[in-house]
Parts: C-alpha cells; sequence; structure tokens
C-alpha cells in the first residue's frame, strides 16, 4: 500500500501539533530517497531532525 504526499504530510502536522511544547525533536530518517524533479533525479541518504516549539498567535 503506498502513501501520498498529502496523507503523509498531514500525519507530520498532526505529531508536530501533538508535540508542540513539550521541547521534542522529530528525527526523519531516510534511505534512498528518490528525488524526481523534470530532468534532475537524485537518491539521497540522511536525515532531519525538526525541533518542535509552540508559539501562540497574537489575536
Amino acid at each position: 500500500m503506498s502513501h501520498s504526499t498529502t496523507d503523509m504530510g498531514d500525519t507530520i502536522i498532526k505529531l508536530i501539533d501533538k508535540l508542540a511544547g513539550k521541547g521534542s525533536d522529530i528525527k526523519l530518517s531516510f534511505q534512498d530517497l528518490t528525488l524526481d524533479v523534470g530532468l534532475l533525479k537524485a537518491k539521497i541518504n540522511g536525515s532531519i531532525v525538526l525541533d518542535v516549539q509552540y508559539v501562540a498567535e497574537k489575536k
């Protein structure tokens, strides 16, 4: 079963919202991730660490 980008994005947003304000980090790791943009195609490995902070909007 494959997930669409929208589904994955929605899941990450919900996770960030749940962890916000708790001093949490989210580490997204990937291996052999293929990015295909027009004529450019690249495979990358690595990770991204998101430091989740919560800032309330002024009303």
